[in-house]
């Protein structure tokens, strides 16, 4: 009895013993899935700056991986800290390192700088690398409508739409933006409910909705009136003399007047409006300027 005690006592201490220690890579695993926790945690809260110390953590630890680069660098860019984070995607952006993930935040952080023909090189990059990114064509139509080139602009917008993930509402955004400056009003105003839908706390998309509105309306009415029947010629005084008869010029009543100086200016504000509406994300669209409604991501 006392030697099977003994035995089984021993047996515990030799399991106890050699039980296998965690590996250098567990342990990095075990500490990156922490981290993650805790960055969930703060996005959960809405707390930026700490998932931005977070996310910086991550891309210490993991500064090869180019999926982390794109992570980091994108909070880095919508925290306006363009210049560093073209610093984090450059490695990943070049030869055979070159990545879809880095090349199109790359993209994103060359229209922040408003360098837009540089945006729409590396989004081209992106997609020919990996055609099937909504992200890609957002950068490549915000690119595109910055350069005026608008209709080139609508149909990346829409091969975006097919191909992409998450809330559609910066992609949505633009390309109404885009059918606005092409005259497309309605149209632009129907994509626009459908993000409103989508998205119905964006402010952004708010106010687009309430401009181009607007223009819409102010559109329409000038619209009607240029159809309204011309009003009947003034009757002449039966004294007046012949002479005069087709010299008379009757003035324009003063209030159809003010009203048009009227819709004249509201047109020419909602329209200085939309050309200066420009993207999701940044100053010089890096981190979109306050006045700025395009959204990047």
């Amino acid at each position: 009895m006392v030697s099977a005690l003994a035995l089984g006592a021993c047996e515990t201490t030799t399991t106890s013993e050699e039980r296998p220690k965690p590996s250098p890579e567990q342990t990095e695993n075990r500490i990156n899935s922490a981290i993650e926790k805790a960055l969930q945690d703060a996005e959960n809260r809405g707390n930026k700056q700490e998932s931005l110390l977070l996310l910086e953590q991550i891309y210490k630890r993991n500064s090869a991986d180019p999926v982390v680069a794109a992570r980091f660098a994108r909070a880095l860019r919508e925290d306006e800290q363009l210049n560093k984070a073209r610093l984090v995607l450059k490695p990943h952006t070049t030869g055979k390192k070159a990545h879809p993930d880095t090349l199109t935040e790359m993209a994103m952080v060359h229209l922040g700088l408003g360098d837009y023909q540089s945006a729409e090189e590396t989004a081209r990059e992106s997609i020919a690398l990996n055609p099937d990114q909504g992200r890609a064509f957002l950068a490549l139509g915000t690119a595109l409508d910055a350069q005026n080139r608008h209709e080139q602009a609508e149909e990346a917008f829409r091969q975006g739409l097919s191909h992409w993930k998450g809330d559609p509402a910066p992609i949505l955004n633009n390309l109404a933006l885009n059918l606005a400056s092409q005259g497309n009003l309605k149209e632009s105003l129907n994509v626009l409910e459908k993000a409103r839908s989508l998205s119905p706390r964006r402010m952004e998309i708010e106010r687009n909705y309430r401009i181009i509105s607007t223009l819409y309306e102010t559109s329409s009415g000038q619209s009607r009136r240029s159809f309204a029947p011309p009003p009947p010629a003034p009757s002449h005084k039966p004294d007046a003399p012949e002479s005069l008869k087709n010299k008379i010029v009757i003035p324009a009543p003063a209030t159809e007047k003010v009203e048009n100086a009227e819709v004249e200016k509201v047109e020419k504000e909602t329209l200085e409006e939309i050309q200066n509406l420009e993207e999701p994300a940044a100053p010089a669209q890096t981190s979109p300027s306050p006045k700025k409604r395009r959204l990047n991501d």
